[in-house]
């Protein structure tokens, strides 16, 4: 476990920023693969040595939703495999914003797979465009790559959280040609959002932004036992586009592999189920397989209220110790 010892200042900078500082994007532009994503994984290991209370919130969050599901021992492993895929997932964001594009181009129709494209294209070839919902899940970072590359229309919603991160992406954005980023935190995102998929553009989103959700009082979902209320964000965005909505999710499969799965949802026009409802509980299902892929505990235990500083669920590890200096493996 990481030592209590009480640092000498507050350190404030959240997890996103500290690994995408200055030095660090300077030397992935020249590390190796398999080096660069240890560097950054060694990164992360300090960053919750000195972020204490936030490492809790997410093993809180893990023991709260799972304890009854799995035995200490096992508890422990998966939990230590969610930081894992934390750290996996900053390394892919900066490879995919820092490394020649024609090197990525062959590495996304080479290292991805694609299953449901055929259903998936006959949603596309209505003309209304689609909602194509993700999740902080896998590689999600190289979805908008892989579409693009092989020659869908893509727009994507997503929230930058350093500038020098947005200009790089926007400059990668118009080296893939058909693909368009839209800040979440930019004034007119519902409407260029309405735009792209009149346009019968897909539109990417995610539905586990818990804090930019709209809540609805009218739509109740399960998420990993949780009832919680939906958001309607999706909803009003399908009601004004008249656009079919699927998911999708960059899974990994171990190494350099992933497989991006499209499933459809809302094919029919008098379909009038909730999408934040249909995508959340979806999600829900495929955590109960492979949660280590997920990487919202963080946001989850807010939602949830869970006490960061408390540690009366956490007990059930015992002396089990996740992230031992050892237990990340390359």
């Amino acid at each position: 476990m990481f030592s209590s010892k009480k640092f000498p200042f507050r350190f404030t900078i959240n997890l996103s920023r500290f690994l995408q500082a200055r030095i660090n994007v300077l030397l992935f532009r020249f590390l190796p693969y398999k080096i660069s994503k240890k560097y950054l994984q060694s990164l992360g290991k300090l960053y919750y040595k000195l972020k204490k209370s936030e490492k809790n919130l997410i093993e809180k969050t893990i023991v709260h939703i799972f304890k009854s599901q799995y035995p200490a021992n096992e508890l422990n492993v998966l939990t230590d495999d969610i930081f894992k895929s934390i750290f996996s997932h900053y390394h892919e964001k900066l490879f995919m914003a820092y490394s020649n594009y024609s090197f990525l181009k062959k590495r996304f129709l080479s290292w991805v797979k694609v299953t449901g494209e055929e259903e998936f294209e006959s949603l596309l070839a209505r003309g209304k465009g689609v909602m194509l919902v993700t999740a902080h899940y896998g590689g999600v970072e190289w979805l908008p790559g892989a579409l693009a590359s092989r020659g869908y229309p893509v727009t994507m919603i997503l929230r930058f959280q350093t500038q020098r991160l947005k200009r790089t992406l926007e400059k990668r954005s118009e080296e893939m040609k058909d693909l368009q980023l839209v800040d979440l935190d930019d004034g007119n995102v519902f409407f260029t959002a309405i735009n792209a998929l009149k346009n019968g553009r897909i539109l990417i989103t995610e539905c586990d932004e818990f804090d930019a959700w709209k809540e609805s009082k009218h739509v109740s979902l399960n998420f990993l036992g949780q009832q919680m209320n939906g958001d309607r964000t999706l909803d009003i965005l399908r009601k004004h586009s008249g656009a079919s909505v699927a998911t999708v999710l960059m899974h990994r499969e171990g190494g350099k592999k992933y497989t991006m799965k499209l499933k459809t949802m809302i094919s029919d026009d008098s379909n009038t189920e909730s999408v934040s409802k249909l995508t959340m509980e979806s999600l829900s299902d495929t955590l109960n397989e492979s949660p280590e892929q997920w990487y919202q505990w963080k946001a989850l235990g807010e939602k949830l209220e869970l006490d960061s500083d408390s540690h009366s669920d956490e007990d059930i590890l015992g002396d089990i110790e996740p992230m031992e200096k050892d237990s990340i493996s390359i």
